[in-house]
């Protein structure tokens, strides 16, 4: 997608039950970015995470630069990131999302996307990062940029999602958790 609204007919990829419907991510999820300026670091200060700290298993702070606490309160007015919410690549490595967990020390971050919900009874985060997963290949497939890809705010804000009722969200993630754990329990 170029940053145009095309006609949603003209995009659906597969059918979907006729309880579900075809939203746009900016329908259900207030999606924003991190800081795209380069702020001073520090010795010691805030983690300011970027895409390298996207791992399969979570988010992974040890590696992050540090900048001050007055660079964290301006990030934060834009981007404050809180438990639940999920974080995205946008550019190079594209997709590789994250639920940000409980416990987490504050960060800020810095050229990846956020999801925040504007309603949580919309739709289970969990859904959300089984959905990124499987999108991120076709995001990268429609990327922008030569060197380095990227996929902007409005590409994402545009990007179609089949949404199920809540209770059948469940149920999916439910089964999609049941098969990894099986799948996990075979490698071993």
């Amino acid at each position: 997608m170029d940053g145009k609204v095309k006609n949603i007919d003209d995009e659906i990829l597969f059918d979907i039950p006729e309880e579900w419907c075809w939203v746009r991510f900016r329908h259900v999820f207030d999606i924003r970015d991190g800081t795209h300026d380069t702020p001073r670091y520090v010795t010691r200060g805030i983690p300011l995470a970027t895409s390298k700290n996207l791992k399969q298993y979570g988010l992974d702070l040890s590696t992050a630069k540090l900048i001050s606490e007055e660079d964290y309160k301006t990030i934060s007015l834009r981007s404050g990131v809180t438990e639940g919410d999920i974080l995205f690549a946008m550019i190079g490595s594209i997709g590789n999302p994250v639920i940000i967990a409980s416990g987490l020390p504050k960060f800020a971050i810095k050229n990846m996307a956020l999801f925040k919900y504007y309603n949580s009874n919309l739709c289970v985060n969990k859904y959300l990062y089984y959905f990124l997963s499987f999108a991120q290949k076709q995001m990268k497939k429609n990327a922008s940029g030569g060197v380095q890809s990227f996929v902007s705010l409005e590409f994402l804000r545009n990007y179609l999602f089949p949404l199920p009722p809540l209770d059948e969200q469940k149920l999916i993630t439910k089964q999609i958790d049941i098969l990894f754990k099986q799948i996990q329990s075979l490698k071993n």
